[in-house]
């Protein structure tokens, strides 16, 4: 699934979809057109827990857990694809969307020495999943779902939730909104010389 794309902003990861499980589905970049999947390794889903909030140090990802997790990211793509698209989605995607969320959470535990809080959970990378899962399963079932988009742009189509007022959020500004706006730009003055 992964092709290289030369500039280096296309090699980092997303925190800007408006929710967590599609930041994790936008672990795949360029979806529509040249697919690259910034997840390549269990130390990389390592990272992107880390990056994501998740600082356990105990996160260290099997291969078995590195597996499942991207079968289960790719779960929330294809269903919340659907949703945007008008179709119904996956049975099974869905029950893999649940039984991720079925995963227990981390307890706050008291540290005996400085009385700081841990999270502690007897399985950090079921944890991660759990939490994703959770939020996935809030996005899918209560937000108002004419918020789940997906970037117009062909090569993109990163899905995301639009927050904004107005509801007219086009992907990342500084990626593909920044491009369809120039693009619109250019159309505008073409059709009014």
């Amino acid at each position: 699934m992964a092709r290289r794309n030369s500039h280096p902003k296309y090699s980092k990861f997303r925190f800007d979809t408006g929710t967590l499980s599609l930041d994790f589905v936008a672990t795949v970049r360029h979806r529509g057109s040249q697919p690259r999947d910034l997840l390549p390794t269990p130390e990389a889903l390592d990272d992107w827990f880390r990056l994501a909030g998740y600082n356990s140090p105990d996160i260290k990802s099997s291969f078995q857990d590195y597996e499942e997790a991207l079968l289960f990211r790719e779960s929330i793509y294809r269903t919340v694809r659907s949703l945007v698209l008008n179709e119904t989605p996956s049975k099974d995607d869905i029950e893999c969307i649940n039984f991720n969320a079925t995963y227990s959470l981390a307890v706050p535990q008291i540290n005996i020495t400085s009385y700081s809080i841990q999270w502690k959970s007897t399985h950090p990378i079921r944890t991660c999943l759990a939490d994703i899962a959770r939020d996935a399963a809030v996005i899918i079932g209560e937000v108002e779902r004419h918020r789940l988009k997906m970037c117009d742009n062909q090569g993109c189509q990163m899905l995301f939730v639009d927050n904004s007022p107005a509801n007219r959020r086009r992907c990342a500004m500084t990626i593909c909104g920044n491009r369809e706006k120039i693009n619109g730009n250019r159309l505008k003055t073409y059709i009014t010389t």
